[in-house]
């Protein structure tokens, strides 16, 4: 816009007043949504130019254009579901390519400890095993299946099923959920062999893989919950 200074500064202004309305009740951090209220600037300068064309003043030339975007709030409400499908897509991503890279490290850790040792039978396990390994599959099976369905629900099948956008930040927090459960089992398994045969276990690989679960445990929870809450804001 060719504005002169002073009406220019309080058409800026103007915009940016109404981008900071819009953005304040748009869900998840500025980061998430920057290139939405990216977007909606540049939406409104071209609206403003073309008022300015047809002889507005610049800042009749702004009111107008901030009139046809609307009220702030509906304007956010448009961009819930392109959040929530973003959010949920991240997170759904980031467990399945995170679990075989953890599900390693506590394999690397069996090994070196010899559990289970050489020509073992399931039986000859402890009960502590033959009740965690089922469990923790179980679990990575339940994140791998919503993480899919969530990576699935954000994809091209959105174009013919549009519904399934709504049902991914669902999908995503059960993988997220799936992923603490499963790392939860992994560490709660690792604090039994600590208490019963400390001396079996190998340290460092034991050591990385705890610390991989419990970072992807505290990552995968928040995501998780953050998806149930940008979920719960879907009409």
């Amino acid at each position: 816009m060719n504005w002169p200074a002073a009406p220019a500064s309080g058409a800026q202004s103007a915009v940016e007043r109404y981008l900071s309305e819009v953005a304040a009740r748009l869900p998840g951090s500025p980061r998430a949504h920057s290139d939405i209220v990216a977007e909606l600037h540049a939406g409104l300068v071209d609206a403003a130019d073309a008022h300015c064309a047809a002889g507005l003043r610049p800042a009749e030339a702004v009111q107008a254009a901030i009139d046809e975007f609307g009220d702030p709030a509906r304007v956010a409400d448009g961009f819930r579901a392109e959040i929530a499908a973003s959010l949920a897509r991240r997170c759904a991503v980031a467990v399945l390519v995170t679990g075989p890279l953890v599900g390693m490290l506590w394999i690397i850790t069996a090994v070196a400890s010899h559990v289970p040792p050489q020509h073992h039978q399931w039986a000859d396990l402890s009960p502590g095993l033959q009740v965690g390994v089922p469990l923790i599959a179980i679990a990575a099976g339940v994140t791998a299946c919503g993480a899919l369905f969530g990576i699935a629900a954000t994809g091209r099948l959105t174009r013919w099923l549009p519904a399934l956008l709504r049902r991914a930040p669902a999908a995503a927090a059960v993988a997220g959920f799936g992923a603490v459960g499963a790392d939860a089992l992994g560490l709660a398994l690792l604090g039994v062999q600590l208490a019963t045969a400390a001396g079996k276990l190998s340290p460092w690989p034991a050591a990385a893989a705890a610390a991989a679960s419990i970072v992807r445990l505290m990552l995968a929870r928040r995501a998780a919950r953050r998806c149930l809450a940008i979920r719960a804001g879907l009409t």
